[in-house]
């Protein structure tokens, strides 16, 4: 397995293990960033649809598929920018930021593998 497919496996984990955690114990997850807790559905419908999203990760990475690689690099980076705006007009916490963090150093992860394989 390459670098970058092993640095796009690792983020697929790292989602399952997210989405898991909202799917199965949200309010500790909401507990633990500091957000209030909730009954609402809408913690656990985003922890499926993390979990649907690391499937495509994980099988890219077993594939070794570059194109898919770079997609993925261009969406991690791009996250912090959004969650940076939504926390300046305060419709989020800024806890938030630190998932963000991981997206963008995810992103850089996998664009400087792919860059070294020369495949970027």
């Amino acid at each position: 397995m390459t670098h970058s497919a092993k640095s796009v496996l690792v983020f697929g984990v790292y989602l399952t293990l997210v989405g898991a955690t909202l799917l199965i114990i949200p309010n500790l997850f909401l507990t633990v960033i500091g957000v209030a807790n909730t009954s609402e559905v809408w913690i656990r419908l985003s922890g499926i649809l993390l979990m649907a999203l690391s499937v495509y990760y994980i099988v890219a990475a077993k594939h070794n598929l570059p194109v898919i690689f770079k997609v993925t690099v261009c969406i991690r980076c791009s996250i912090i920018f959004f969650f940076s705006g939504f926390v300046y007009l305060q419709m989020m916490e800024p806890v938030m930021l630190t998932f963000a963090a991981f997206d963008f150093l995810g992103g850089v992860w996998t664009y400087l593998a792919m860059k070294k394989e020369g495949s970027w």
